[in-house]
């Protein structure tokens, strides 16, 4: 076993050389062309970059090299076929000798190629030299220098940072603006709170199951109360059986109603902590509910319930 150990330190170094070098692949940054076009210094030719992708790095540059041809070939008005450059351009023959092959002057400035960490495969990208229209056969190709320039990217990437900072703290604010609002309308009518991010089985029976415990619970306070009548009697004419009869009833009433609040305040806690952290459903065609303030005739406000839908 102790023969293997250097072999086996030595793969795991190699491993972690491999990983560190693909980081910095991952890492490094796109030259300037990629993201604005060079000034050129005379009017025979422009600047041009084409970008081409593909599931390895072979299919995106020659993805890049055809739609490259076909630009100039397009501006130049040439006849050519998309098939034949496709398969020129697989057979691995040079620039020039595809220019030379179909009478396209194109010179490439530069090239390169990233990972595409997004969707997988490769992006390749070019920076070619075109002629312009009336200059095919004398254009003054400029000797482009900048092919590592990374000022741009540098001031892309700032800029991409920050929009996405920005996007997420909006997210972030709206986020908690809806779950308050929801948080708002849940403490005094629950389950509107989830209704009004479009949970509307949530609330629902979360409104219902409040109801229904809370009914339950004045409905056994009042037959207790009714039983402490029974035992309260005056006239002095109910017998100690009845009496033990109604004393025992008002205590499993009262008890049973003890049960049903604290069913219903153990659901209003649990229904203000769903109506914060359930997920917003709500889409353009949003339906909501909320609690509102009924003026009645005798000058007093009732509390009610409205629905708001939006097309």
């Amino acid at each position: 076993m102790r023969k293997f150990i250097p072999l086996i330190l030595l793969l795991l170094a190699m491993i972690a050389g491999n990983r560190e070098l693909y980081a910095q692949t991952k890492r490094r940054p796109l030259p300037d062309w990629v993201f604005e076009k060079p000034q050129r210094s005379n009017s025979t030719f422009y600047y041009h970059v084409e970008k081409g992708t593909g599931e390895t790095e072979t299919e995106a540059r020659n993805a890049a090299y055809t739609q490259a041809f076909m630009q100039v070939a397009l501006k130049l008005g040439i006849p050519l076929n998309t098939e034949d450059i496709s398969e020129a351009v697989a057979s691995g023959t040079n620039v020039k000798l595809l220019s030379q092959r179909f009478t396209i002057p194109m010179n490439v400035a530069c090239y390169t190629s990233r990972r595409n960490e997004e969707i997988g495969g490769w992006n390749y990208w070019l920076l070619c030299q075109i002629p312009e229209v009336g200059y095919a056969d004398r254009a003054r190709f400029d000797d482009f220098n900048e092919c590592f320039k990374f000022e741009k990217y540098e001031a892309f990437q700032k800029k991409k940072d920050e929009e996405q900072n920005k996007h997420r703290q909006d997210s972030l604010r709206n986020v908690r603006s809806t779950n308050g609002k929801a948080l708002a309308a849940s403490v005094f009518i629950p389950g509107v709170g989830q209704m009004y991010k479009a949970n509307y089985t949530e609330g629902a029976l979360t409104l219902a199951g409040e109801g229904i415990l809370i009914g339950g619970g004045v409905t056994m306070l009042a037959l207790s109360k009714q039983q402490k009548k029974i035992m309260n009697d005056a006239s002095g004419t109910l017998s100690y059986a009845d009496y033990t009869t109604a004393k025992n009833k008002y205590n499993a009433f009262r008890y049973t109603s003890y049960g049903f609040f604290g069913a219903a305040a153990v659901l209003y806690g649990v229904n203000l902590w769903r109506a914060w952290a359930c997920t917003d459903k709500r889409t353009n065609h949003q339906m909501a509910f909320y609690p509102t303030l009924i003026p009645e005739q005798n000058g007093n406000l009732a509390l009610g319930l409205s629905m708001n839908i939006n097309f």
